[in-house]
């Protein structure tokens, strides 16, 4: 195939991808926001059962969330006995950066490498990279005094399978009394919240330009319908069609719209009282062409 008809293919095959992706844009739009809003309902449920079990009020979790925050940024106080050294702290900065290592290398072998070569030598790398991470691990618990802030090897390992979602804490990642795994779940947990109501808004939006776009697209057919008029037949006939396409669809799209959205399908009424005045032309605008002749 020659480089003109592949680029000729490809563009109709894009081509086909966008009308499709067009056609079925109100479905996907209304299915995410319905289902965005139920785990919205999920998790906030859930979040006011964390607040209930630890007994916190809205004023601590907003300090939980500012100490979790600090603690991300590295200005937390080491309490692993920092008094040895640059030593033990290059340790733990080992430590870290091995165990994120053969994290990604884990979750990306199989998703990103799709030959079996290429992935027994990541296996091999990777089992490089654990040895020598459990062996950092010995010699930083050789290291300790304090047995409350040694390394359980055998937690690391099952945070390396993949069976758990929750980011490994180090014992000197500490901050203050509480247990800075209490506060990064509550953290985490009002962080879903946070970004679901945002998606939720901007599902809303996406709605709203939708029926826009629509509703502008009719109305610009409608005006180059009327400034044809009865110049040329065959083009009225076609924009009349397209038109009444056009007007059909948002009609549709509307719907489901305002079926998906519920109670705050409001946001859109101002679409739809306008598309009553503007939108209903066609046929009557046939009817006197027909009478006329």
């Amino acid at each position: 195939m020659s480089k003109a008809a592949r680029v000729d293919m490809l563009t109709l095959h894009a081509m086909g991808w966008n009308e499709k992706k067009n056609l079925s844009l109100h479905q996907a739009l209304s299915t995410r926001y319905v289902k965005t809003c139920q785990r919205l309902h999920d998790e906030t449920a859930r979040l006011a059962d964390q607040k209930t079990e630890l007994d916190c009020t809205d004023e601590v979790v907003s300090q939980w969330l500012s100490d979790v925050k600090e603690w991300a940024a590295g200005e937390t106080p080491d309490t692993s006995h920092a008094s040895q050294g640059t030593t033990h702290r290059g340790m733990q900065q080992s430590i870290e950066g091995l165990y994120l290592s053969v994290r990604h290398r884990k979750q990306t072998l199989y998703r990103q490498n799709d030959s079996s070569k290429f992935r027994h030598r990541l296996r091999r790398k990777l089992a490089e990279d654990k040895k020598l991470l459990l062996q950092e691990i010995q010699k930083y618990n050789d290291l300790v005094l304090d047995s409350a802030t040694t390394i359980d090897v055998a937690v690391v390992e099952h945070s390396l399978t993949g069976e758990s979602t929750v980011s490994q804490i180090w014992p000197w990642e500490v901050h203050g009394s509480a247990n800075i795994s209490i506060k990064k779940r509550v953290h985490d947990q009002v962080m879903l919240t946070r970004r679901l109501h945002e998606e939720t808004r901007v599902l809303v939006l996406e709605m709203a330009q939708h029926c826009t776009w629509l509703q502008s697209l009719a109305m610009l057919l409608k005006n180059k319908l009327a400034e044809e008029d009865q110049g040329n037949e065959g083009l009225c006939c076609l924009l009349r069609r397209r038109l009444s396409e056009v007007s059909e669809r948002f009609q549709v799209v509307l719907q489901q719209y305002k079926t998906a959205l519920g109670p705050e399908a409001s946001v859109l009424l101002h679409v739809e009282e306008e598309d009553q005045s503007g939108l209903s032309s066609p046929d009557t605008s046939e009817d006197e062409e027909e009478n006329t002749i």
